[in-house]
């Protein structure tokens, strides 16, 4: 909310642009081994950021006297936490077929954090003015890594003569190619980047910012999680649309899931949407046509809605609580969704009283969130549904608690905690 200076801006842009243009120029000298798609992305990037850089540069020359930024109000030091929400950073790199390394353009988020802390690091001269902290540092891609030094290691970064993140993978990794099973179950070659090397230097770097505790460490108590993986076979609808998506992924026509044409843009995010539909399908097939398909006896709606309801039954007496985790079909009042659907089968086939079922989006101010926390912990509500981002982090709703139910695979990890 804050804004960020221009001036700042200016120079990080900037140097993001003399990476492409470096880029472009080392690309075009190597004439018939660069791809029409790589060029072509790179010089989108290109043109993306000079758009920038002007609109910055008209900032500059009309900015009123009176603009107040963050370079102006003098803060020395920004606490990030969850700060694994800002690791997708912009970053230059020509490794364009290998798999993995996330969305090199980034997020305005992050961006924004980067402008923040390079004001700080300006200031002092030094790689200082930022804690992060987070309990999945690195999740998902290798490059996660290198951003990281990148936002907290500027000047050492720049000392050991590693401007890009292809200079720092040239370093500190390598690349292999493999072959994997395709989502349509055919065998592809795959290059990704699997392995790091000089790992004692590479750790030695990441330690001299990193401090690591483990629950143990520290002494919380915790009961030891018992993971149990529930297998439900597909309903007769599912298999019968799992047939459809493999042929949709096959064709990338848009009619065999009854939905229009893919426009040219769909069709280069084809196995984003075939992804996207089975994940729906998985959860439920109401979401996918809430029309053409209805309720079924083995859906995940009816296995969830009894596994909560055995609980409830078998800890009533301890007044014990559930927390049921959905990205998916979160709960929208008035509106048919998987979370309503298993309050509803709570509530009719099971007999459990609706009022000791709750949604976290109901609350809708922080006295509201603290009020149902609070009666949470009291056993006053069983069940509270909830996302990822509602209900995963800072929600001390635990005290209670024998079961968490994940109705869908999340993007990101989360805590009740």
């Amino acid at each position: 909310m804050i804004p960020q200076s221009p001036e700042i801006q200016q120079r990080i842009l900037q140097a993001e642009l003399d990476s492409v243009e470096e880029n472009l120029e080392v690309l075009r000298a190597q004439g018939k081994e660069i791809s029409r798609a790589m060029e072509k992305g790179l010089v989108k990037r290109q043109l993306n950021l000079e758009a920038k850089l002007e609109n910055i540069t008209y900032q500059i020359e009309n900015r009123k006297d009176d603009t107040v930024d963050f370079r102006l109000m003098g803060i020395d030091h920004l606490y990030v936490d969850e700060s694994h929400r800002f690791k997708n950073l912009t970053f230059t790199t020509r490794h364009d077929r290998v798999a993995g390394l996330g969305n090199a353009e980034g997020s305005q988020r992050a961006l924004n954090m980067l402008f923040a802390l390079r004001t700080i690091q300006d200031r002092t001269g030094k790689d200082l003015g930022a804690t992060f902290l987070s309990g999945t540092t690195i999740s998902n891609s290798l490059t996660e890594l290198y951003l990281l030094f990148k936002y907290l290691r500027p000047n050492e970064l720049e000392r050991q003569g590693i401007n890009t993140f292809d200079a720092w993978a040239a370093i500190f990794a390598k690349k292999s190619i493999d072959y994997e099973f395709s989502v349509t179950n055919e065998i592809v070659q795959k290059e990704r980047f699997r392995y790091f090397i000089k790992v004692p230097e590479l750790a030695a770097f990441y330690a001299e910012i990193t401090d690591y505790r483990s629950a143990e460490d520290i002494g919380i108590d915790r009961p030891v999680k018992n993971e149990i993986l529930h297998n439900i076979p597909p309903t007769p609808d599912q298999q019968e649309f799992i047939q459809k998506l493999v042929e949709f992924a096959k064709t990338g026509k848009g009619e065999i899931l009854g939905r229009a044409p893919l426009s040219e843009s769909e069709e280069k995010a084809k196995m984003l949407i075939a992804t996207d539909y089975a994940r729906k399908m998985s959860l439920d097939m109401r979401l996918i046509d809430p029309v053409k398909y209805g309720d079924h006896v083995d859906n995940k709606a009816s296995h969830v809605a009894k596994m909560v309801s055995d609980y409830y039954t078998k800890f009533k007496d301890h007044k014990a609580t559930q927390f049921v985790f959905s990205d998916l079909g979160t709960y929208k009042p008035g509106e048919w969704n998987p979370c309503s659907e298993i309050k509803r089968k709570l509530v009719d086939d099971y007999g459990i009283p609706a009022h000791e079922i709750r949604f976290i989006q109901e609350a809708k101010t922080d006295k509201a969130r603290k009020t149902m926390i609070k009666d949470m912990n009291e056993g006053k509500i069983r069940v509270l549904f909830g996302s990822t981002e509602m209900l995963g982090t800072g929600v001390n709703a635990q005290k209670r608690c024998v079961a968490i139910h994940h109705l869908d695979a999340p993007w990101v990890r989360h805590e009740v905690a």
